[in-house]
């Protein structure tokens, strides 16, 4: 297992500009990823980076609430509430009550992510009251139930 603390992150801007994010973890580690882990602060209500070709999951992390905007309206009121579209989805943020934070994984290959307790092992795990990730390879069974996770 290795941990993975916030002072390893790697702050950039978004893509389109119009905020910024920390990268946690992505594999592999050089070049091209197929999956990747970032934690985006969301400051403003205005679009979000399209990543065409990849799965892209939302977790809200932060203190909420968010509507992210696709077709429909999406509310994300309580941490772990999230959605899950392609990458190339044109998604609107509208903050409700000022800034928060959303966990983005990003995969160009089949993956499951998930919130809450798990029932089977994990290849990454993020926990919300320590802002702590853990990455097991092999994948492992982990207790936990306030966390984000990957499959």
């Amino acid at each position: 297992m290795r941990v993975i603390t916030r002072d390893t992150w790697r702050a950039q801007p978004w893509k389109n500009g119009g905020g910024t994010t920390s990268e946690i973890w992505r594999t592999p580690d050089d070049g091209e990823y197929d999956v990747r882990v970032s934690l985006a602060e969301v400051t403003q209500s205005g679009p979000f980076s399209q990543f065409p070709g990849d799965r892209r999951w939302s977790f809200l992390v932060g203190p909420g609430p968010i509507e992210l905007v696709h077709e429909q309206a999406f509310e994300l009121v309580a941490r772990g509430d999230h959605i899950e579209l392609p990458g190339e989805s044109a998604i609107i943020a509208n903050l409700r009550g000022g800034a928060t934070q959303l966990l983005n994984v990003l995969a160009r290959i089949p993956i499951v992510a998930g919130f809450g307790p798990i029932a089977h092992p994990v290849r990454f795990v993020f926990t919300l009251d320590t802002s702590v990730a853990r990455v097991f390879d092999p994948p492992e069974s982990v207790q936990t139930t306030d966390c984000v996770w990957i499959t």
